[in-house]
C-alpha cells in the first residue's frame, strides 16, 4: 500500500502565518526543503508501510478511538530545533495542549494501533545544512512564533508517496469526534 500515519491536518486560516515564518527562513539562509502548505500536520503516529489488507482495520481502530473524544483546541506556539540547538535536522513548532487531550488521544493511538510515536509538532522544513547557525537560532526563537488556536475535530490516517517534488498524502480515512 504505502507508508502511512496517523495525523492532524492543520486549517487553512492558520497557514498563511505559518508560510510567513517559513519566508523568514528561508531569508535567514537555511539550506533546507520546506513541508508545503497542503501537506501541514501534526503526526500522531507514523505507522510505516501497511499492507492494503490492514486498512480497513486500522481505520475502524481509528473509529473507536475517535468515538471517546470530543473536539478540542490547540495552540501552535514556539520554536521547536529537532533533535537539538547544536544539530539542526527539523525546524518545526510546538503544540500546547491545555486540555491534556491530545496527549491521551496520542497515548490511545499508540496502544491501540502502534508505530513511531513522538511528542507532537508542525514542521516547516527539513534543514541539510546551515551556515550562522547561532545567529539563525537567535533570529529564529526572537521572531513572533504564536501561529494561533485551532479545533481538532478529527484525525486521519493518510498515505505518503515520495516522488521528486516531495510528498504526496491521501487522506484514506477520516474519523470524525464525538460532540458533546
Amino acid at each position: 500500500m504505502g507508508r502511512c500515519f496517523i495525523g492532524i491536518f492543520i486549517p487553512d486560516g492558520l497557514k498563511e502565518k505559518l508560510l510567513t515564518l517559513q519566508k523568514l527562513i528561508k531569508n535567514l539562509g537555511v539550506d533546507c526543503r520546506f513541508v508545503e502548505a497542503k501537506n501541514m500536520h501534526l503526526t500522531l503516529s507514523f505507522l510505516g508501510e501497511v499492507p492494503e489488507i490492514e486498512i480497513p482495520k486500522v481505520s475502524q481502530k481509528i473509529d473507536v478511538i475517535a468515538q471517546n473524544f470530543v473536539k478540542f483546541s490547540l495552540m501552535i506556539f514556539g520554536i521547536l530545533l529537532i533533535p537539538n540547538r547544536n544539530f539542526i535536522r527539523v525546524i518545526a513548532l510546538d503544540v500546547v495542549d491545555e486540555t491534556g487531550y491530545l496527549k491521551n488521544l496520542v497515548d490511545c493511538v499508540g496502544a491501540e494501533i502502534g508505530g513511531d510515536v513522538k511528542p507532537p509538532h508542525l514542521t516547516l522544513c527539513r534543514v541539510r545544512k546551515s551556515e550562522n547557525k547561532n545567529d539563525i537560532i537567535s533570529k529564529l526563537m526572537n521572531s513572533d512564533a504564536r501561529i494561533g488556536d485551532f479545533q481538532v475535530d478529527s484525525i486521519s490516517l493518510i498515505k505518503s508517496e515520495l516522488t521528486r517534488g516531495g510528498p504526496d498524502y491521501t487522506v484514506l480515512h477520516e474519523s470524525k469526534f464525538r460532540y458533546s
